[in-house]
């Protein structure tokens, strides 16, 4: 196979995590010769950026390695559905690899959270690798030495670890801020006066773990502190509130 510089990489996809990959790749001199989409919007939209094919049916592309940037539910579906000729690379973080049928299945995890029109730099990106052949595990290396980004090999059980730290990480703490925006919103407060809050929250783990870093009223055991807060509340957020207190309180009970 030609150089990674060589190399006709397609993806399939047109999502948020397809897009910016693929521009990525582009701007590092990396050959995309097409994209498939299920949405064929979003993806003669992103053909178009990159100056390539669109390819409704996916077994259409003409590619040396081909990224699969879906849900989960549709990896396994392209398992069945792909020719099996070409290298195969997914970016989902709880697929088992080993539950794939073909042999020419890699995993091209990104550890990080994408947004529509908001691109990160290629160190903010950390990729999780694996692959059920050698010689795509080293390609995929590759490729991350080629662009710049960090990576690391991992298996699929310790990647799915990460995945769900990733979720308690990026999902849940941002359920939380959104849930918080909203309390301050109904009374009309300012969120901005809590940004340096939140910028300590996380900058201070540079320094301290998360159990040596807590803080607040569950931490101090300050129960008239709680019962005002679930007075707040509505009903939904007192039970949010409540399970998260009874975490702490359980997690600092001796």
């Amino acid at each position: 196979m030609a150089k990674v510089e060589n190399m006709r990489i397609a993806f399939i996809g047109s999502g948020k995590v397809a897009t910016e990959l693929a521009l990525i790749f582009q701007f590092k001199g990396l050959q995309i010769s097409g994209i498939s989409s299920r949405n064929q919007q979003t993806g003669k939209e992103l053909a178009d950026k990159l100056n390539c094919p669109f390819e409704e049916n996916p077994n259409a592309l003409s590619a040396d390695l081909i990224i699969v940037a879906t849900n989960d539910d549709s990896i396994k579906k392209l398992d069945e559905q792909l020719d099996g000729k070409t290298w195969l690379a997914y970016t989902a973080g709880a697929v088992d690899l080993h539950q794939l049928s073909r042999g020419n299945w890699g995993v091209f995890y990104p550890l990080q959270t994408f947004t529509k029109e908001r691109h990160l730099g290629i160190d903010e990106i950390p990729f999780l690798i694996e692959a059920k052949d050698p010689f795509l595990t080293n390609l995929l290396a590759e490729i991350c030495v080629h662009v710049g980004f960090q990576f690391a090999h991992c298996s699929t059980k310790d990647r799915q670890k990460y995945h769900l730290a990733a979720v308690f990480v990026n999902n849940f703490v941002n359920h939380l801020l959104h849930r918080a925006q909203v309390q301050l919103k109904d009374s009309s407060l300012n969120w901005k006066l809590l940004t340096p809050l939140l910028e300590e929250t996380i900058a201070k783990l540079d320094d301290y773990s998360a159990f040596d870093a807590q803080t607040g009223p569950a931490r101090r055991k300050d129960l008239r502190t709680i019962d005002t807060h679930l007075d707040m509340l509505s009903e939904a957020d007192q039970g949010l509130y409540s399970l998260l207190t009874k975490s702490i309180l359980k997690t600092y009970d001796k």
